[in-house]
Protein backbone atom coordinates (compact mmCIF):
# COMPACT_ATOMS: atom_id res chain seq x y z
CA UNK A 1 0.00 0.00 0.00
CA UNK A 2 1.73 3.00 -0.67
CA UNK A 3 0.41 6.63 0.83
CA UNK A 4 -1.95 7.76 -1.72
CA UNK A 5 -4.04 4.46 -0.91
CA UNK A 6 -3.54 4.90 2.55
CA UNK A 7 -4.54 8.10 3.35
CA UNK A 8 -8.11 7.40 0.77
CA UNK A 9 -9.21 4.67 3.43
CA UNK A 10 -7.90 6.60 6.43
CA UNK A 11 -11.74 7.53 7.34
CA UNK A 12 -12.93 4.15 6.49
CA UNK A 13 -10.30 2.77 8.48
CA UNK A 14 -11.53 5.40 11.81
CA UNK A 15 -15.35 4.15 11.07
CA UNK A 16 -14.56 0.57 11.37
CA UNK A 17 -15.71 0.28 7.45
CA UNK A 18 -12.70 -1.93 6.65
CA UNK A 19 -12.23 -5.96 5.92
CA UNK A 20 -9.75 -7.75 7.94
CA UNK A 21 -7.51 -7.97 4.94
CA UNK A 22 -7.16 -3.86 4.25
CA UNK A 23 -6.43 -3.53 8.18
CA UNK A 24 -3.44 -5.51 8.00
CA UNK A 25 -2.73 -3.40 4.59
CA UNK A 26 -3.20 -0.35 6.46
CA UNK A 27 -1.38 -0.88 9.62
CA UNK A 28 1.70 -2.57 7.67
CA UNK A 29 1.82 0.96 5.87
CA UNK A 30 1.11 2.26 8.87
CA UNK A 31 3.81 0.78 10.92
CA UNK A 32 6.85 2.49 8.66
CA UNK A 33 5.20 5.61 7.39
CA UNK A 34 5.11 8.80 10.22
CA UNK A 35 3.18 10.73 7.78
CA UNK A 36 0.64 8.73 7.55
CA UNK A 37 0.60 7.67 11.37
CA UNK A 38 0.66 11.02 12.03
CA UNK A 39 -2.60 12.16 9.52
CA UNK A 40 -4.70 9.00 11.02
CA UNK A 41 -4.08 10.23 14.24
CA UNK A 42 -4.99 13.78 13.70
CA UNK A 43 -7.86 12.13 11.62
CA UNK A 44 -8.86 10.20 14.71
CA UNK A 45 -8.65 13.02 17.58
CA UNK A 46 -11.20 15.09 15.54
CA UNK A 47 -13.28 12.10 15.26
CA UNK A 48 -13.53 11.69 18.96
CA UNK A 49 -14.15 15.35 19.44
CA UNK A 50 -17.22 15.03 17.43
CA UNK A 51 -18.19 11.97 19.14
CA UNK A 52 -18.30 13.29 22.05
CA UNK A 53 -20.41 16.03 21.10
CA UNK A 54 -22.94 14.08 19.65
CA UNK A 55 -25.19 14.35 22.17
CA UNK A 56 -25.44 18.25 21.55
CA UNK A 57 -28.44 19.65 19.92
CA UNK A 58 -27.54 23.09 17.84
CA UNK A 59 -29.74 25.06 16.12
CA UNK A 60 -28.22 26.10 12.81
CA UNK A 61 -29.04 28.95 10.35
CA UNK A 62 -31.78 28.12 7.60
CA UNK A 63 -30.22 26.58 4.40
CA UNK A 64 -26.48 26.64 6.44
CA UNK A 65 -25.78 22.59 5.45
CA UNK A 66 -27.09 23.30 1.95
CA UNK A 67 -24.72 25.76 1.50
CA UNK A 68 -21.91 23.64 2.63
CA UNK A 69 -23.07 20.68 0.51
CA UNK A 70 -23.06 23.51 -2.71
CA UNK A 71 -19.76 24.49 -1.95
CA UNK A 72 -18.55 21.25 -2.06
CA UNK A 73 -20.31 20.06 -4.89
CA UNK A 74 -18.82 23.12 -6.68
CA UNK A 75 -15.90 21.47 -7.43
CA UNK A 76 -14.87 20.29 -10.53
CA UNK A 77 -14.09 16.66 -10.58
CA UNK A 78 -9.93 16.55 -11.99
CA UNK A 79 -9.08 15.29 -15.56
CA UNK A 80 -7.10 12.14 -16.14
CA UNK A 81 -4.02 14.01 -16.57
CA UNK A 82 -4.52 15.57 -13.12
CA UNK A 83 -5.13 12.62 -11.60
CA UNK A 84 -2.17 11.08 -12.97
CA UNK A 85 0.09 14.13 -11.71
CA UNK A 86 -1.46 13.63 -8.62
CA UNK A 87 -0.18 9.73 -8.33
CA UNK A 88 3.09 10.79 -9.44
CA UNK A 89 3.37 13.81 -7.01
CA UNK A 90 1.78 11.88 -3.83
CA UNK A 91 -1.85 12.89 -4.38
CA UNK A 92 -1.89 16.71 -4.76
CA UNK A 93 -3.00 17.84 -7.63
CA UNK A 94 -1.90 21.41 -9.09
CA UNK A 95 -4.20 24.78 -8.35
CA UNK A 96 -6.32 22.42 -5.56
CA UNK A 97 -6.17 22.03 -1.88
CA UNK A 98 -4.50 18.45 -1.03
CA UNK A 99 -7.29 16.16 0.18
CA UNK A 100 -5.90 15.94 3.97
CA UNK A 101 -6.07 19.46 4.51
CA UNK A 102 -10.05 19.73 3.05
CA UNK A 103 -10.83 16.68 5.95
CA UNK A 104 -9.55 18.91 8.53
CA UNK A 105 -10.64 22.00 6.74
CA UNK A 106 -14.41 20.16 7.09
CA UNK A 107 -13.54 18.87 10.15
CA UNK A 108 -12.67 22.14 11.48
CA UNK A 109 -16.03 23.38 10.11
CA UNK A 110 -18.12 21.19 11.95
CA UNK A 111 -16.13 22.03 15.16
CA UNK A 112 -16.91 25.26 14.59
CA UNK A 113 -20.80 25.17 13.92
CA UNK A 114 -20.72 22.89 17.38
CA UNK A 115 -18.84 25.63 19.05
CA UNK A 116 -21.19 28.26 17.52
CA UNK A 117 -24.19 25.92 19.10
CA UNK A 118 -22.72 25.62 22.29
CA UNK A 119 -22.17 29.09 22.67
CA UNK A 120 -25.73 30.43 21.87
CA UNK A 121 -27.49 27.47 23.86
CA UNK A 122 -24.94 27.96 26.94
CA UNK A 123 -23.30 30.95 26.84
CA UNK A 124 -23.48 34.59 26.89
CA UNK A 125 -22.26 37.54 25.35
CA UNK A 126 -19.53 39.54 26.46
CA UNK A 127 -20.31 42.21 28.59
CA UNK A 128 -23.60 41.14 29.69
CA UNK A 129 -22.52 40.48 33.34
CA UNK A 130 -20.92 44.65 33.24
CA UNK A 131 -24.25 45.14 32.50
CA UNK A 132 -26.32 43.19 35.18
CA UNK A 133 -23.76 44.70 37.96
Amino acid sequence: MDCVSCREIIQRHIDCELDDGQVVEFQKHLSFCADCAAELQGLAAAHGVLQATREVTVDVPPGFADRIMAAVESQPEPSTFERALATATGGVLPGRVPRRIRYYGYYGLALVAVAIGLQHKYGHRAGEDEVRA
